[in-house]
């Protein structure tokens, strides 16, 4: 039975993993090693190329698609190189929407503004910002710079809708509010901003790992809002 006929009256969201690159070391990320913050040795490099992309979703089977959530698990989908591309494929050949998830640090803001300028309302992508400051901010995201995330976040919103996207530990959940003005102070709007609290090494209480610089270090559960697989996440719109 073809996918087509299968899903026949169905709208569904596609969920993509792009890639498995990403310029990041996040240290409860499955691909990165605790004990250097580089890739671990059993994952392949490997992405889509536009064309594997066209193959597997040809424009009829695009039909019965809603949207497509790009978010890598093992990898960011930044760092695709045909990224751009397939996000213009999708435009011309679908009303699908697109939702990306990126830790926001690569490529470069003229890049970024014409991303945006592609997708403009047709989606949404959710730039990571973890803290306040870089010392906060890369605690987990190891390997990004927050100055270029906020950058290419404000490149983003001149044509296209910028969000946020923050993962809740013991060191940022006073912060909330912040980390969330932060970002607004920078793409001059408000916005949809996403907290989640960590999900990963959850029956662990204090997770320790070696970071970019060779230094020990550890992460610890948000006693104010609890784990990823406990409770939910949830969203601001708004500093009031």
């Amino acid at each position: 039975m073809t996918f087509n006929k299968l899903y026949k009256d169905k709208k569904l969201r596609a969920w993509i993993d792009l890639s498995t690159y990403c310029n990041a070391a996040c240290p409860q990320c499955h691909r990165t090693s605790t004990k250097t913050a580089n890739k671990v040795d059993w994952l392949p490099l490997i992405q889509w190329s536009l064309e594997e992309f066209q193959t597997a979703f040809p424009v009829k089977t695009m039909e019965h698609i809603k949207s497509f959530q790009l978010c890598g698990s093992l990898g960011d989908p930044m760092m695709n190189k045909d990224i751009f591309e397939i996000c213009e494929y999708i435009i011309n050949n679908s009303d699908c929407y697109i939702e990306i998830n990126t830790n926001g640090s690569m490529r470069d803001k003229f890049w970024w503004t014409h991303l945006g300028y592609v997708i403009k309302d047709r989606g949404r992508v959710y730039f990571c910002v973890d803290g306040i400051d870089q010392e906060m901010h890369e605690l987990y995201r190891q390997k990004t710079d927050l100055d270029k995330v906020l950058d290419h976040a404000e490149a983003y919103s001149k044509y296209g809708d910028a969000s946020g996207f923050t993962i809740v530990f013991k060191h940022n959940e006073d912060y909330i509010k912040d980390i969330y003005k932060l970002l607004y102070d920078r793409i001059g709007k408000e916005h949809y901003h996403i907290f989640v609290p960590t999900d990963r090494a959850y029956h662990i209480d204090t997770f320790k790992f070696i970071d970019q610089h060779g230094n020990s270090k550890y992460l610890e559960h948000s006693p104010k809002y609890g784990r990823g697989l406990k409770r939910d996440s949830f969203q601001m719109k708004g500093i009031s």
